[in-house]
């Protein structure tokens, strides 16, 4: 092989190239089987936790300014899928997600300071807009909705895909570990604030009943 194939090989490196690369102790292979042989997981790592920094989340109230926390458990859910083997290739199916979700959704139910368990079917849909979360659609073009529900999602989606730099990052389990750490210290647990007397009684009520919700189970 000539000198100039030697460099060229050397130095192939995934298009965040602006961060000290990091590089596998094997090939890594994307989920079209394209074999990676650099990929600069510091610079993934800290654009993706900015994405998710920014990501867009409605509030559980007016009062507290607390966040739903259904888009990040549903990027939670992702990794501890892949990191099972639930997930072995970049399409993630509602049911088989919806599975992992509920379960994480109660396990931060309190710490998240949320009034309801909120259905996968919402954050399935409107994670697109923050551009790493993608739906691969039954027909030939996008639809749209205002009111997504499992069965919409049922009938307009074959399954949700990320990234392919998300998934390469997410293939490496000490980057998959950083990244949800990151999520649950400052996506989920950082919810957790004082709530104002005015929205208390809704708290309690929400309270309430997700303990009645986790006796039914």
């Amino acid at each position: 092989m000539s000198k100039k194939n030697n460099l060229a090989k050397k130095f192939l490196v995934h298009h965040f190239s602006h961060k000290k690369t990091v590089t596998l102790q094997k090939p890594t292979y994307t989920s079209m089987g394209k074999i990676i042989q650099f990929f600069n997981y510091d610079a993934a790592l800290s654009f993706y936790e900015d994405r998710i920094e920014h990501m867009r989340q409605g509030s559980v109230t007016r009062y507290n300014g607390v966040h739903i926390i259904a888009k990040p458990i549903l990027i939670l859910s992702v990794i501890i899928g892949i990191k099972n083997g639930t997930f072995k290739k970049n399409r993630f199916d509602y049911e088989s997600l919806n599975q992992i979700y509920e379960h994480l959704f109660r396990q931060y139910f309190y710490q998240g300071q949320q009034t309801n368990l909120t259905p996968l079917c919402y954050p399935f849909y409107y994670l697109q807009t923050d551009q790493f979360w993608h739906l691969s659609w039954k027909g030939s073009e996008q639809v749209k909705t205002s009111a997504p529900s499992v069965a919409w999602i049922n009938r307009q989606v074959d399954y949700g895909f990320i990234d392919e730099e998300l998934w390469l990052l997410l293939q490496n389990d000490l980057y998959a570990d950083k990244l949800k750490e990151y999520i649950i210290k400052n996506k989920i647990i950082q919810s957790v604030v004082h709530i104002s007397k005015a929205a208390e009684p809704n708290w309690r009520k929400g309270l309430k009943s997700f303990i009645t919700m986790l006796m039914a189970i």
